[in-house]
């Protein structure tokens, strides 16, 4: 874990200096964590953008050799399935790591993620500080309170936010979809018991994504009509 914040030390040191000066301007920490969370998302578009697109075309290609992939698993079995598949995807000049593509946004976004993650984990001046129903951005948000139990809510919004967003994206296949509902829970596992200002944090660009998902499916319906 040390290793990975010395790695990622600078980009820390990037949205520390971002934060404060959001601060500056708006005398909130939880509205200067929202604002540095959304200057990230923006500043990464273009290749959140390009992503997207390479999605869609690989589900193009999908989609056009299903026919015959579904005559070949119906006829053939072993190696000859397997080399009769492997025929079609050459012809579609497809291989089945591209599918991998669906995940690179949040690759991209995984080196901000991690370094909000270790910046505001140890960051004295959230300590105390609430933000709307949040009463301490330093510590889990423990918004809902069972009889013996106090459910952190935040993780398992973004996560939620993430499985809809995945569900709308039209350029997502059904395996992109589980790999990222995969990927979704192995995050509601990490960020679950951090401070609600780093869940504050990836929660803002979450619903930013979400946001651009749900545009994007309705200029594609306007378009089909």
């Amino acid at each position: 874990m040390q290793i990975l914040k010395t790695i990622l030390w600078p980009l820390m040191v990037g949205l520390e200096a971002a934060l404060a000066l959001f601060y500056s301007l708006t005398g909130s920490y939880g509205l200067s964590i929202i604002c540095l969370s959304l200057l990230v998302s923006i500043a990464l578009l273009p290749v959140s953008a390009q992503a997207m697109r390479m999605e869609a075309k690989d589900k193009n290609r999908l989609d056009l050799m299903a026919p015959k992939l579904a005559e070949i698993r119906a006829q053939y079995t072993g190696q000859e399935r397997f080399e009769r598949i492997d025929e079609v995807y050459q012809q579609h000049s497809y291989h089945p790591i591209k599918s991998t593509v669906s995940l690179l946004p949040l690759l991209i976004q995984l080196p901000f993620l991690l370094a909000a993650l270790f910046m505001l984990s140890d960051y004295p001046p959230i300590q105390g500080r609430p933000f709307l129903i949040i009463p301490d951005l330093s510590e889990p948000d423990h918004l809902l309170q069972l009889p013996g139990l106090a459910v952190n809510v935040l993780p398992i919004a973004l996560v939620g936010v993430a499985l809809t967003e995945a569900w709308l994206r039209k350029g997502s296949t059904a395996q992109s979809r589980r790999r990222f509902q995969i990927v979704s829970l192995v995050i509601l596992v990490l960020i679950y018991p951090a401070p609600s200002g780093v869940c504050l944090y990836w929660f803002t660009s979450t619903c930013f994504s979400f946001v651009r998902a749900v545009f994007a499916r309705i200029q594609f319906a306007a378009l089909r009509h």
